[in-house]
């Protein structure tokens, strides 16, 4: 539970800093890079204004060539109809530039600026098929531009690296108050529960030797009833800290699952009978997995329990074991009510019950499903529970 809050506050804090990071190195970034177009564009449309590159009915070839080299590096050209209509004498760099004009030309866009090569382009659309397309080769300017969305590429690794590291110290920081509490909580549940058991233990005693001089006496019965109930909410309580406490996790060996089920299963035919439920199993065979007999046994005792007390009479519990892919599913089903979807969450916390009356009865204290999710938890494993053709379902998967 520590673990999915840290969690959790790590990336909420991871993700919340690098947005804001990010968002402002990554505006910094596209601002600079379309400055550096614009700055080249107002040149452009200053040039246009003073007539570099007006337009001439029929310009002679000394005018085309004049208007041509009136600026080292600027030139302009003429897309209709997808190919290029200028009279430029073509050389290898004119080549390059009529190539980058038919790319630009493709898209079809009213307006555009950018980079290409080792141009500034302006293109703007004049008629249906017609684009004017002017480039200016500023070389240190795109390599100004290209540099700062680089570096603004390293500096959002390293961020992220720095928010990483910094947002796990943080999360670490939050939740160890919280961590030590739970700590001190488990450290008292387990010692009360501990100090409890010697004074239940007298107090049963006695009830026994009453018994035994007053027989038939409903006032020991009562008592006996009530040790029998505070055993059991002693033990889960127990458990339930055994199996939290990291430090206490059992030597795990690899055990043949699908043996361990039918065992478990047989074990529960007698209360099945006395209910009137029948248990079919569909188990696949010689399906093994590293882990403790003690925990299996009791994640598959408290869901099969749990379904046998909650299926209609004549009707069946179903068990099933398979393995897919890389996980190994376990699925216990019951023929009954559905469990309300609003309460199906809150079935696995500590002492939840749906029904207390019934459950108080029957000395059921809402901790079995906390405990049996606490165990598959312990092997990175997950349980859940759905309803469908009137089977409430209860899966869990545990990864190999």
């Amino acid at each position: 539970m520590i673990e999915k809050l840290r969690k959790k506050i790590f990336y909420l804090v991871f993700t919340s800093i690098s947005i804001i990071v990010l968002g402002v190195i990554i505006l910094f970034a596209i601002l600079n890079y379309h400055n550096t177009i614009n700055t080249a564009v107002m040149m452009i449309n200053r040039m246009n204004q003073i007539g570099l590159f007006r337009e001439m009915d029929e310009p002679s070839e000394q005018e085309k060539i004049e208007s041509r080299n009136k600026i080292d590096g600027i030139y302009h050209i003429t897309v209709k109809d997808g190919s290029i209509n200028n009279d430029m004498q073509n050389d290898e760099i004119d080549e390059t530039i009529e190539k980058y004009a038919l790319e630009i030309s493709k898209k079809n866009v009213r307006d555009d600026s950018g980079i290409i090569g080792k141009y500034i382009y302006n293109a703007r659309k004049r008629g249906e098929n017609t684009f004017e397309i002017t480039f200016i080769e500023n070389e240190d300017a795109i390599i100004h531009a290209n540099s700062i969305l680089i570096g603004s590429a390293l500096l959002c690794i390293v961020s992220l690296i720095i928010i990483y590291i910094g947002a796990r110290k943080i999360s670490k920081t939050i939740v160890k108050p919280v961590e030590e509490t739970f700590e001190k909580q488990k450290q008292f549940i387990s010692d009360a529960s501990h100090e409890l058991k010697t004074p239940l233990a007298v107090i049963e005693a006695n009830a026994d030797v009453l018994e035994n001089e007053n027989q038939d006496n409903k006032w020991i019965k009562y008592i006996q009833n009530e040790i029998e109930s505070m055993n059991k909410l002693i033990n889960e309580l127990l458990m339930l800290a055994k199996i939290e406490n990291i430090d206490s996790i059992r030597e795990l060996k690899q055990i043949n699952l699908s043996k361990e089920l039918e065992i478990i299963i047989s074990m529960f035919e007698s209360m099945a009978y006395e209910k009137g439920v029948t248990i079919d199993n569909n188990i696949k065979e010689d399906i093994m997995l590293k882990a403790s007999k003690e925990d299996i046994e009791h994640i598959v005792s408290t869901l099969l329990d749990n379904a046998i007390k909650h299926t209609e009479s004549k009707k069946q519990v179903i068990v099933e074991l398979s393995k897919e892919k890389n996980d190994i599913i376990i699925q216990v089903k019951n023929y009954g009510e559905p469990i309300p979807e609003e309460e199906r969450e809150k079935i696995f916390e500590r002492f939840y019950r749906i029904d207390k009356s019934r459950n108080r009865k029957e000395k059921r204290y809402g901790l079995g499903l906390a405990i049996a999710k606490s165990t598959v938890e312990k092997y990175n494993g997950k349980i859940e529970v759905s309803y469908k053709e009137h089977f409430t379902i209860f899966k869990v998967n545990i990864p190999v």
